[in-house]
């Protein structure tokens, strides 16, 4: 613009010349050098008006509007066959094209088995029907919609979880599979989310026309508000539905079940034919696990937390054994804190579907208040005690030490893994499911097979080796075994110099209690380090956990 401007301007000058030349023989007026000046001024600023309102508008247009309103609808209508459809609309000022991609993380990679198939957008009216098609371009990390100029837009997409890999050695790929009767995912690897405009309302509504049993994040369902219409419904997964309303009998659940279905007295909210939660944020949204089919659930009260077992196969011990050892490591841990970190602890127990040899029999993953265990389909009660125990208390810890004492920054990371590890045989030793000379035969077992016994030791700190969980096999276990051994030697050090039983305690507690949006970082770490013990921390931090210095032995395991 602004080159086609001067041109212009140029043009007019030489026409100007040029007139002036064929009227000097001419007899004239005489005019002010005044008004010559004035006009040329007009004439720049004529000019210079469209591409001011041009770089104006580009401007304007770059500023990111206010934050978009998200709802993700998904139907379970072919769960059973192993596919999702799914349905984003994004509503305010939109950007001219809108990118959706996947969260970051190896879920989202090209490599992941997911498949997101038959991808369409439209604009949408005021009345929710579809306007005209919209444009979608495939990127490496997802599509692109031109969304210029609309306010309302929708995203169709379906998930094909039917592909399955059984040799496929990163159990973390079978997080999202089909199970019996319908299907499990993990939000990170289905809901795609906007890469180019901030959000600040999320719903998510799952469209259940066969009455699926689902269980959903924690708080899933809209509680029943309408005191007057019936009993009050609780948001945790009863009596088949989804959801437990409150009310004794077996026959009254049946009841209102069916009130619900139809809409009639008890209403308050569409269950269970559509579910409905309201994740705090992107990050809540990713974090959720939500499995339907064939479930079989368990639950019980503990304070105001619904601690609740939850599988989709039949297992070598009875699902009410399984809900007591999840009650005790719940009620242990809570009682550590002081509160539960969410209204409800579940735990699902699937089966594990490595079969390749280098494939292990446990393993455990948190997702929010929902922690998958993932056993060996031939796991017996002894092995469930003595090995699976320790999975599920150590990601339950994760609901205070990694969630609401929320890791993010990878410098402590071996703080949150090595806390973690030590306090989970801890808490298995406080709640009586193991003896204190297994809690500690394991911790042994564990620091000298991957810390004592490491090629790494001495030449790799404990912070760095914790930076990369995904990475190879034998740093990550040193990592975590090293995160052990300095957490225990730093408790150590601080009761020398404060004086106090068991100060290390004392920090997670204030850490917990003074949790909030803020990463969990090292400066807070030392910063809750001294506000409790009143020991500055910092060089003893560089030396044996930043640096590569020998940690001093311990001599108390638990």
């Amino acid at each position: 613009m602004a080159g086609n401007s001067q041109s212009a301007l140029e043009r007019y000058k030489a026409r100007r010349e040029g007139n002036l030349l064929d009227e000097v023989k001419k007899p004239r007026p005489q005019r002010s050098s005044g008004s010559s000046s004035s006009l040329r001024q007009w004439l720049l600023l004529l000019l210079l008006l469209p591409t001011l309102g041009f770089f104006g508008w580009r401007a304007y247009s770059a500023v990111p509007g206010p934050p978009l309103q998200l709802t993700y609808e998904v139907d379970l209508t072919h769960a059973p066959t192993g596919l999702l459809t799914v349905t984003l609309i994004a509503e305010g000022k939109l950007p001219p094209q809108l990118s959706l991609e996947f969260p970051p993380g190896v879920f989202g990679d090209s490599g992941s088995r997911l498949q997101l198939r038959r991808p369409s957008a439209h604009s949408l009216k005021d009345n929710g029907e579809m306007g005209r098609s919209l444009a979608v371009d495939q990127t490496s990390s997802g599509w692109k919609l031109g969304t210029r100029g609309l306010k309302r837009v929708g995203f169709i997409y379906r998930v094909d979880l039917t592909e399955t890999h059984t040799q496929e050695t990163d159990i973390r790929k079978y997080i999202s599979t089909p199970v019996s009767g319908g299907v499990r995912f993990a939000g990170f690897e289905v809901f795609l989310e906007p890469a180019n405009a901030s959000v600040d309302d999320i719903t998510v509504t799952v469209h259940n026309p066969h009455d699926l049993q689902v269980l959903v994040p924690w708080p899933a369902l809209v509680k029943n508000q309408n005191t007057n219409n019936g009993p009050l419904s609780d948001a945790h997964l009863g009596y088949g539905q989804g959801y437990n309303p409150g009310v004794a009998s077996r026959s009254q659940n049946a009841s209102l079940a069916n009130g619900l279905k139809t809409g009639g007295p008890g209403a308050a909210a569409p269950v269970p034919t559509n579910l409905l939660y309201h994740p705090h944020n992107l990050a809540d949204l990713n974090n959720a696990l939500v499995v339907c089919g064939n479930i079989r659930t368990l639950s019980s009260q503990s304070r105001d937390c619904v601690i609740q077992f939850a599988t989709d196969r039949d297992w070598l011990f009875s699902n009410a054994d399984a809900l007591e050892l999840v009650r005790r490591i719940a009620r242990t841990e809570m009682g550590f804190f002081g509160s539960a970190p969410t209204e409800q602890i579940t735990v699902l127990v699937s089966a594990n579907e490595v079969r390749a040899a280098e494939g292990f029999d446990v393993y455990g993953v948190h997702t929010g208040s929902s922690i998958l265990v993932m056993l060996d389909p031939e796991t017996t009660w002894g092995v469930l005690e003595e090995q699976a125990a320790s999975v599920i208390a150590h990601e339950m810890f994760h609901g205070w030490l990694g969630e609401a004492i929320t890791q993010l920054e990878p410098e402590t990371m071996w703080f949150t893994e090595g806390a973690t590890t030590w306090y989970s045989a801890r808490m298995l030793n406080a709640a009586g499911i193991w003896s204190p000379h297994h809690a500690r035969q394991v911790l042994t077992d564990r620091l000298n097979r991957d810390f004592v016994m490491s090629p790494f030791r001495g030449k790799t700190s404990i912070a760095a080796a914790a930076t990369d969980v995904m990475g190879d096999a034998e740093m990550v276990r040193y990592s975590y075994a090293g995160g052990v051994a300095a957490c225990m030697a730093l408790d150590q050090w601080l009761a020398e110099q404060s004086g106090l039983e068991r100060p290390l305690d004392e920090v997670l507690r204030h850490l917990y209690r003074n949790s909030n949006d803020d990463d969990f970082t090292r400066q807070s770490l030392e910063a809750a380090i001294f506000t409790v013990t009143g020991v500055d921390s910092h060089a003893w931090m560089e030396n044996y956990v930043y640096g590569v210095k020998s940690l001093p032995p311990v001599e108390r395991l638990i």
